[in-house]
């Protein structure tokens, strides 16, 4: 994955339906997820088990374990024993949603041209999962839920994503953008009021 060359740390982003709860670090080669205060991930409700669930660094990559779970553990929608995780994988345990996201170093290799290569909105959830939205103009709204609206701008200094309609504020990566504008790097997740996109620069040739 071309993700690693710019990782500085994984995290998870927590949620309960449509509310997200945190954002929780991954700073250990080891993490346990379960009801049992004592886990890394502790989440106290009945639908998960005691010791639930371990995140492991398995040949330099992180991988997910279930751990004979009642309940069983999820990825993607899919009941896994063992799985390699990737960014913007979901992990379902229990009644809670985790998102594992990748953060990259914002520097120079990182920041997309505003002139050479093909750039595009990835619509991974809703609707219109599956489709791809250039982005040809110096200005494009996109949508996601209901009156949930942001603008992504092109700037001399590569591309940025501002709030303009909605309740909530984009999230980027799993973190709100408040008011002000932030900018986007290849394979940033946005999610406009629970609709996942992906902001992708192809290069050129």
């Amino acid at each position: 994955m071309q993700y690693h060359e710019h990782t500085v740390a994984a995290k998870l982003v927590l949620s309960f339906g449509d509310l997200v709860l945190r954002s929780i670090p991954i700073v250990k080669d080891s993490i346990t997820i379960g009801r049992r205060p004592y886990n890394d991930v502790a989440l106290d409700d009945l639908t998960v088990s005691g010791e639930h669930a371990a995140i492991l660094v398995v040949d330099g990559e992180r991988m997910i374990k279930d751990l004979n779970s009642r309940n069983g553990t999820q990825v993607n929608g899919l009941p896994i024993q063992a799985k390699r995780l990737e960014h913007a994988d979901l992990i379902e345990v229990g009644i809670y949603r985790m998102r594992y996201l990748l953060e990259r170093r914002p520097n120079a290799a990182a920041v997309p041209d505003a002139i050479g290569g093909d750039v595009y909105i990835e619509w991974l959830s809703g609707p219109e999962r599956g489709r791809e939205q250039p982005v040809e103009r110096p200005i494009v709204s996109i949508t996601g839920g209901v009156n949930q609206v942001a603008a992504l701008s092109r700037r001399k200094n590569g591309y940025f994503i501002t709030h303009l309609e909605g309740l909530a504020f984009p999230l980027v990566n799993g973190d709100s953008i408040g008011l002000g504008a932030r900018q986007l790097s290849d394979g940033d997740l946005v999610e406009l009021a629970g609709t996942m996109l992906r902001f992708r620069v192809r290069s050129p040739g």
